[in-house]
């Protein structure tokens, strides 16, 4: 039996401000460790349950924030920054199930931790349904038939993910106050969750189905700025709909995923 985790930082214990996110500082060293704690202990809970091999996606910011030192000797890493696949290099139908760890909102969600999908600068629907970075990643390795056994991160994420991945396991990391502060669980406490959690996911992992999207999907794209309009229209297929909002019709999840990354890289870009 095979795992792949996407492990990203703003969903995890104690993480409420960009600071802890980026930067060279002590709150962003903290979260590190905090980060890799969470991972570690999904890791070790997994192949506590007799899951044989274990893959970890570092998904934030440069993927280089997981000392694998830190983590047990048989499991491999994906690490580095610009990935074309970014959150799904090398998932493919030989796993048995993915966990999201650590995630986030959609953006522009009131009442979440530091919400955004990869960029805060746009927003996506699937056929007029929000969706963010976990939704995407859910629904891409369904397609692979590759169920979401868990997700955690804050209160609002775990919420928004019964939405495509209803059967998954959940665990809260923290309740959202508002975009910038949450009432926060012991870290100790999350890390014995996700144990918990990721053991009983595995041991119920034949009851869970993977999040489907079934034949050609249209996703739409909106733009917070008019002005960066330009940039979508340089993409082949978009049509125009709104001043602020594109559609393409993507003949699977990886088109949608690879327009999701690349409109939120090129609203991102410094020309």
């Amino acid at each position: 039996m095979k795992l792949y985790i996407v492990a990203d930082m703003e969903g995890v214990a104690g993480v409420v401000d960009s600071e802890q996110t980026m930067g060279a500082s002590a709150y962003f060293e903290a979260a590190k460790l905090q980060y890799a704690r969470e991972v570690r202990s999904v890791c070790e809970a997994a192949l506590n349950a007799g899951v044989e091999e274990v893959y970890v996606n570092d998904f934030h910011g440069n993927g280089l924030n997981i000392n694998p030192e830190i983590l047990p000797r048989s499991v491999l890493v994906i690490r580095g920054g610009f990935r074309p696949t970014s959150g799904y290099d090398m998932l493919d139908e030989t796993f048995s199930g993915l966990v999201l760890l650590g995630a986030h909102a959609r953006t522009g969600t009131s009442n979440a931790v530091l919400p955004h999908t990869y960029t805060g600068r746009v927003t996506y629907e699937i056929f007029g349904q929000p969706v963010g970075e976990f939704d995407i990643l859910a629904l891409l390795a369904g397609e692979m038939k590759v169920p979401t056994i868990l997700i955690s991160g804050d209160s609002t994420a775990v919420e928004q993910a019964g939405t495509n991945m209803p059967s998954a396991h959940r665990v809260v990391t923290k309740y959202a106050v508002n975009n910038g502060g949450a009432l926060c669980i012991h870290p100790d406490l999350v890390c014995e969750a996700l144990r918990e959690e990721v053991t009983r996911a595995v041991k119920n992992i034949a009851a869970i189905e993977p999040a489907q999207i079934a034949g050609p999907t249209q996703l739409s794209v909106k733009i917070a700025d008019v002005n960066l309009a330009p940039r979508i229209e340089w993409i082949p297929g978009a049509k125009r709909v709104a001043n602020n909002c594109f559609e393409f019709t993507c003949k699977n999840m990886r088109e949608v995923a690879n327009l999701v990354y690349g409109t939120a890289t090129l609203v991102e870009c410094r020309f």
